[in-house]
């Protein structure tokens, strides 16, 4: 196929980073990959450094905005979304590469990773859900009405996680599957749960304010 003029993937700073240690990622881009074109630059992008690159702009801010809203700093962000795409690099130059979808594996690959720098940090055990309740905490401060606030901080960490992933990350079921290390049809059903938790929390917030309100 005819080469794609694109400059090398790893040249030069990233152009996403946010101002500060605490200052949000400037760009979260919510469009998908086309399926086909995806394959295509995936094949392609272990002796093909332009087609890894489109895959490399394309993930990247993405990437970057999913690691950043967990860790909350810009130095381990870097050398987080930095790792995450030279392992993608390395297994594609391997041809070892066996994944449905290229997005949903390198979202798996950074959670791991935010997983074990939380891990490292801090000196303890942690499981798959260390570094979801930065983010977390996020949506949640995210969400304008009181109500729905206030219903999702009653939630238990695992409904709160598969709410984040697929609302606030904008991750598709198979990218939020492939983070949970999980089927679609379990996601589908962990997803189902959550709203369904969801809904009982603001129903319950809301009588416990017409109780109060009636009472005054």
């Amino acid at each position: 196929m005819p080469a794609r003029p694109h400059p090398s993937p790893f040249a030069g700073e990233l152009d996403t980073e946010p101002a500060g240690n605490d200052a949000a990622p400037p760009f979260r881009p919510a469009t998908r990959m086309d399926p086909e074109l995806e394959r295509e630059l995936v094949g392609d992008a272990g002796t093909d450094p332009s087609a890894f690159g489109e895959l490399y702009d394309f993930y990247l801010p993405r990437i970057y905005g999913f690691v950043f809203r967990r860790v909350r700093d810009r130095a381990a962000t870097e050398d987080i979304t930095a790792m995450t795409f030279q392992r993608a690099l390395e297994t594609l130059r391997r041809g070892r590469f066996r994944n449905d979808t290229f997005g949903g594996w390198l979202y798996r690959v950074a959670a791991n990773a935010v997983v074990d720098h939380v891990r490292a940090a801090q000196h303890i055990q942690a499981d798959a859900q260390v570094g979801e309740a930065a983010a977390t905490d996020a949506l949640a401060a995210a969400i304008d009405r009181d109500e729905l606030r206030k219903a999702m901080d009653s939630l238990s960490e695992a409904h709160r996680r598969v709410l984040t992933l697929r609302f606030f990350d904008d991750l598709d079921a198979e990218e939020a599957s492939s983070v949970l290390g999980c089927s679609r049809r379990t996601f589908a059903v962990k997803l189902h749960r959550a709203l369904g938790a969801l809904r009982r929390a603001m129903a319950s917030d809301m009588s416990a304010v017409r109780e109060a309100t009636d009472a005054a």
